[in-house]
């Protein structure tokens, strides 16, 4: 018998048959449109990024790298370097516009190294405080610049924003129903408890974490508690006489931060530590502000506990170091 007499004559071998045919040129179906069509975007996008404009919220970014990871933006390592990196990934030939924005007064930044990067200066008087005391305003005037950029250079197709928190979600948004590519730089750890996912108003998003290759090092706080209260006691061995110091929350903080070279985050949870295992606590301290004016201030210094801790660890170093 025949193959296609065999076909004919047992039931379901055609239907068999013809189903297969049918599945092989609905798969080549979808390969071939999906082919084209990633295709078609992928040009899109290299069509996009030919003209690219880089808008840095500085002020933002710097601390937030300095408080959470010890990192400089600016970092001498190039293949940290947010910069440089960034010159790397979106070509020097395509970028149009590349501007850093901030209070560079409040900020230890080498502006000699900005500028041989190739980098626009835009200083941004804040109100003259650092770190969580600032009011950042560098985010209003990127975002004016920003807007006023595709009026001056319509021929901008790409907009990269580099930012720490969600206050660029209104320039990006508004920026996708112009037709520009929008790409984002953020920091996954700093807006994880945000209502709004930043990362929806971009069609491209990368952690500066990851981007930087910045270690994620895990602190624990009890490794840090003798080099805290040796701090403490020698503040106060050094300025309890002295009416114009006192020890505050603040200043503990950043002063903890730069002696133990620990992120922000853990000297919070350190202090915390040290304050429930009554190791440290606050007094009343005469203080003379520089305007003359007598207050009283709460300053911390070593509990009689905290003195004990302090005393039998040295004496046990002492005694590991005879032996």
């Amino acid at each position: 018998m025949h193959n296609t007499e065999l076909v004919e004559h047992v039931p379901g071998i055609r239907q068999d048959l013809e189903s297969e045919v049918i599945e092989k040129v609905e798969q080549f179906e979808k390969s071939f449109v999906s082919n084209f069509f990633g295709e078609i975007k992928n040009v899109n996008k290299e069509a996009k990024l030919e003209n690219v404009a880089i808008f840095v919220d500085y002020d933002n970014v710097y601390w937030t790298l300095k408080n959470n990871h010890l990192h400089n933006p600016d970092h001498h390592d190039d293949d940290k370097n947010l910069f440089l990196k960034l010159w790397e990934k979106y070509d020097p030939d395509k970028i149009r516009v590349f501007k850093a924005y901030a209070d560079f007064q409040q900020i230890e930044a080498d502006l000699t190294s900005l500028q041989k990067k190739r980098i626009q200066i835009k200083h941004v008087y804040a109100n003259g405080k650092k770190e969580e005391h600032r009011k950042n305003s560098s985010d209003i005037e990127l975002c004016l610049d920003a807007i006023e950029t595709t009026y001056k250079d319509p021929n901008i197709t790409c907009y990269v924003f580099v930012t720490a928190d969600s206050d660029m979600i209104p320039i990006m948004s508004r920026l996708m129903f112009k037709g520009k590519r929008v790409e984002l730089y953020y920091l996954e750890s700093a807006i994880s408890q945000n209502a709004y996912n930043i990362t929806t108003y971009a069609h491209s998003s990368f952690d500066l974490v990851e981007f930087l290759n910045i270690p994620v090092k895990v602190y624990k706080v009890e490794n840090y508690v003798l080099g805290a209260l040796r701090y403490v006691q020698n503040w106060t061995d050094k300025f309890q006489d002295r009416k114009d110091r006192f020890l505050g929350l603040s200043w503990l903080s950043t002063e903890l931060m730069k002696d133990q070279k620990i992120p922000r985050d853990t000297t919070s949870e350190l202090i915390e530590y040290l304050e429930t295992q009554n190791l440290i606590e606050q007094a009343a301290k005469d203080y003379i502000d520089k305007d003359g004016v007598s207050t009283t201030k709460m300053s911390y210094k070593l509990s009689s506990q905290g003195k004990n801790y302090l005393v039998q660890f040295e004496e046990q170093i002492a005694a590991t170091v005879k032996s």
